[in-house]
């Protein structure tokens, strides 16, 4: 059976993956989204105390997120549950809002993500 009936919701989304260097494919790309999911260095980055976005991702953590800020300010970051945040929090410029989110499964924290630009949720007080 098609699929064509059950995608009918999602007609206004589309979505396309890129299979390459991103630091390559970054300035020929637009986007109003990017999502970021660098390997973080296998199951060793669970023994790290703290990780560390420049020191333990190997393309430089900051470094990507400086190239998807190229292709816009709402970026997804997939990060691992012993980031630092301060560094995390860092990556804010003044024009950007930031959300958090902690991913748990079983009531262990797996993952967190951090959303910039438009897809932070914006809280008035």
């Amino acid at each position: 059976m098609p699929a064509a009936p059950y995608c009918s919701c999602f007609t206004k989304l589309i979505s396309l993956i890129f299979l390459g260097d991103f630091l390559k494919l970054a300035p020929t790309l637009t986007a109003d989204v990017v999502y970021l999911s660098p390997p973080w260095g296998g199951p060793s980055y669970g023994t790290i105390d703290l990780f560390d976005l420049e020191k333990n991702i190997e393309l430089n953590g900051y470094r990507i997120f400086e190239v998807a800020k190229t292709i816009t300010s709402n970026i997804v970051y997939f990060l691992p549950r012993n980031v630092n945040v301060e560094q995390v929090i860092s990556l804010m410029d003044d024009k950007s809002s930031l959300e958090l989110e902690q991913n748990f499964l079983n009531n262990r924290l797996k993952t967190i993500t951090a959303y910039f630009g438009d897809l932070a949720k914006q809280t008035t007080h």
